[in-house]
């Protein structure tokens, strides 16, 4: 008999405004978690942007010093997209250096000869010596994923840096060394770093 009161009055003995309390107590706690979650997919997303920048930044310098060609990668300020690109010219820039409001990392899909890029190609075949590799697209664009976009580093010009057969960097003018640049998301951010000997560091 006792029992049965004890778990009756135990029934009775909440309110409803303590049962609001605790629902607003394990909606904060949700919040805070789900606001952590978040914050946490963001960083890795930023992580995984940054892996993917840096990745292309020494694919770039390796192609430059394997072929004997320049090549350099532009990335476009204010947006998520950049380019990998050939420089047979030498002049330290891509074919497209526009500032096109619409597409300002606008590519060219033109394929060249590394050991002629006097010479256009659909493959390798179409090369002298017929080696593998020697058919490369002029420009290939790219796309940091999510909601991360590069910020302006120390020009005002969007980023360039071009790799010699050497390792060495240079900037869009030529001149020795590149720009920094900064790549940032609403996490936090990475400045990554080209010295004119082609070294790569972040911050």
């Amino acid at each position: 008999m006792d029992r049965k009161v004890g778990l009756k009055s135990l029934c009775l003995g909440f309110t409803m405004l303590e049962l609001l309390i605790v629902l607003a107590i394990v909606a904060i706690l949700s919040g805070i978690v789900i606001s952590e979650i978040l914050s946490y997919i963001d960083k890795a997303r930023l992580r995984s942007a940054l892996n993917q920048f840096l990745s292309d930044l020494n694919y770039v310098k390796n192609q430059a010093q394997i072929t004997g060609v320049a090549w350099g990668i532009r990335a476009c300020t204010g947006t998520n997209q950049y380019k990998v690109f050939v420089d047979p010219d030498g002049d330290c820039r891509d074919s497209n250096d526009t500032n096109d409001p619409n597409d300002p990392c606008k590519s060219n899909s033109t394929k060249i000869c590394l050991n002629n890029p006097d010479q256009n190609c659909t493959n390798d075949t179409d090369c002298p010596f017929a080696l593998v590799g020697s058919c490369v697209q002029l420009e290939m664009k790219r796309e940091l994923e999510g909601r991360i976009i590069f910020t302006k580093g120390n020009t005002t010009r969007h980023f360039y840096v071009v790799f010699d057969r050497k390792g060495f960097a240079f900037n869009h003018l030529c001149g020795v060394g590149a720009n920094n640049i900064t790549i940032q998301s609403s996490s936090g951010k990475f400045t990554i770093f080209v010295d004119r000997f082609g070294r790569i560091r972040v911050e």
